[in-house]
């Protein structure tokens, strides 16, 4: 049963992967069109790069973390995966730069960091959740 859950959650984190890829890479007119330009006074781009990495570190913690892991390896791993992430949402932003028709804006990496520092945070009180259960 373990083992088909975490299967599962690793096709999920691949499936994720990919839409972030497509969302990131695809050319402009392609997505929709939106007329909301702002939420809660913040641009309606950032929140969406928030929104779209903040999934990343419950994932791929789901993907690559387990119960049955010492505290201090899931917290490493959390930690290891977090870096990638952010490596990851710096990738994209210097891929768009070279793509010409998407931009390069440091305001959409602190998004995307800012998404991935609160996705973490969530883990990682689940995991001393779990830890303080025992």
């Amino acid at each position: 049963m373990k083992a088909n859950l975490k299967k599962i959650s690793l096709a999920l984190f691949c499936i994720y992967l990919v839409a972030v890829a497509a969302l990131c890479f695809l050319r402009p007119t392609s997505l929709p069109e939106m007329n909301i330009k702002t939420f809660l006074g913040l641009p309606i781009d950032k929140v969406l790069h928030f929104l779209m990495f903040l999934p990343y570190p419950v994932l791929a913690g789901m993907s690559f973390m387990g119960k049955e892991h010492p505290f201090h390896r899931n917290i490493f791993i959390l930690l290891v995966l977090a870096v990638v992430g952010i490596g990851m949402a710096y990738g994209t932003e210097v891929i768009q730069a070279q793509t010409g028709y998407r931009a390069y804006e440091m305001a959409d990496f602190y998004a995307d960091m800012t998404g991935i520092a609160t996705g973490s945070v969530a883990v990682l009180a689940y995991l001393i959740h779990i830890r303080l259960k025992k």
